[in-house]
């Protein structure tokens, strides 16, 4: 997306390259489905307290969600927003469109062609879903109950049976683990 961005031709086309990067950094940072990102307002992004205020009519389920987020990240996010020229109203905003965001099907065209252009294989999954599934996967060391909060999942029964998928690297740190339980009697 950088490369695209800076090949880009055009004022548009380079904030739609900033654009698309910065909903890619959103989903990996957040664990956010796209929708949530895509109805994402510059006033959600506090900050001061470093919250990120997640709106309930953008939720899958109809939550609202304050996640605390560390100080790269709101860096991260000013850069973006110095790069898109924004200061107000929808992150993702559209003027012509009817609702006053970017079409969710742009999103997936932008991120088709990065993908192509950088020759990478398509994830498994989908095409946003992929990076929200990779979110929970990197956390699965981390309390259950916080990366539920983190990631907008009030059911963690659906983090574990979709999202937490088992990998070589953490099946060969559970079978290294060499503890017996002796002492206690434990048959």
């Amino acid at each position: 997306m950088q490369k695209l961005r800076s090949e880009s031709d055009s004022d548009e086309a380079r904030i739609r390259w900033a654009r698309i990067e910065f909903a890619l950094f959103l989903a990996e940072r957040t664990g956010k489905r796209l929708g949530s990102i895509r109805q994402l307002r510059w006033e959600d992004l506090d900050f001061e307290r470093q919250v990120v205020y997640w709106r309930a009519e953008a939720d899958k389920k109809g939550y609202k969600w304050e996640v605390p987020m560390p100080t790269d990240f709101f860096e991260s996010v000013r850069a973006f927003q110095r790069e898109i020229g924004a200061v107000g109203g929808f992150v993702f905003a559209a003027p012509n469109s009817c609702d006053g965001m970017i079409d969710r099907h742009w999103f997936d065209e932008w991120l088709t062609v990065a993908e192509k252009k950088a020759k990478l294989p398509k994830l498994d999954g989908s095409l946003w879903h992929a990076y929200r599934r990779k979110w929970a996967i990197e956390r699965k060391h981390l309390p259950l109950k916080d990366v539920a909060a983190a990631g907008g999942w009030k059911d963690v029964s659906t983090l574990l049976e979709v999202y937490q998928q088992s990998d070589e690297e953490s099946v060969l740190a559970v079978t290294s683990v060499t503890l017996k339980l002796r002492e206690r009697g434990v048959a």
